[in-house]
């Protein structure tokens, strides 16, 4: 009988076990959602801010109409301009930098990206503006290459 008892004891033991493994699994899996889901806000209330912040700035209205309405491009703006843009401008590419690196580290997936809409849209970064200043700068020394290769294969669509 002591025997059987002790029998019970160890299946009980590594029920007991395989429980806690499977209870460890799912509070992960629950970590995890909440994880991605905080990404996905915090990168939501970046664009927000951003959005707000150049849709209260006079001077870069005046620039964004000057550029989209075709009068010039990107070497037309003032040196001052140009800074404006530049600063602008790069925050939008940090943005999706940090979604890049998201995605890469499994926070989000890559349809969280965005690329319908938010600081992925194709319009934003295929504009000729955009890419006027694109070009102008010397990426390849201010982004990782591996994000500057995503970003103009996936992104831009300038490499092949």
């Amino acid at each position: 009988m002591t025997r059987d008892f002790s029998s019970i004891e160890r299946m009980a033991a590594a029920g007991g076990v395989i429980l806690s493994l499977l209870f460890v699994g799912y509070e992960i899996r629950q970590n995890t959602q909440v994880a991605r889901g905080s990404a996905v806000q915090a990168t939501a209330d970046q664009i927000v801010q951003w959005q707000t912040e150049v849709a209260l700035d006079s001077d870069w209205i005046r620039i964004i109409t000057f550029l989209r309405e075709g009068e010039g491009e990107f070497a037309d703006l003032s040196a001052e301009d140009q800074q404006r843009y530049n600063w602008v401008v790069s925050s939008t590419v940090r943005i999706m930098e940090n979604r890049f690196r998201q995605m890469q580290l499994g926070v989000i997936g890559e349809e969280d990206l965005g690329f319908a809409g938010g600081t992925s849209n194709f319009n934003w970064f295929r504009s000729p503006h955009f890419l006027d200043w694109w070009d102008s700068t010397n990426a390849a020394n201010a982004w990782a290459p591996d994000f500057l290769e995503f970003f103009e294969t996936e992104v831009l669509g300038t490499r092949g």
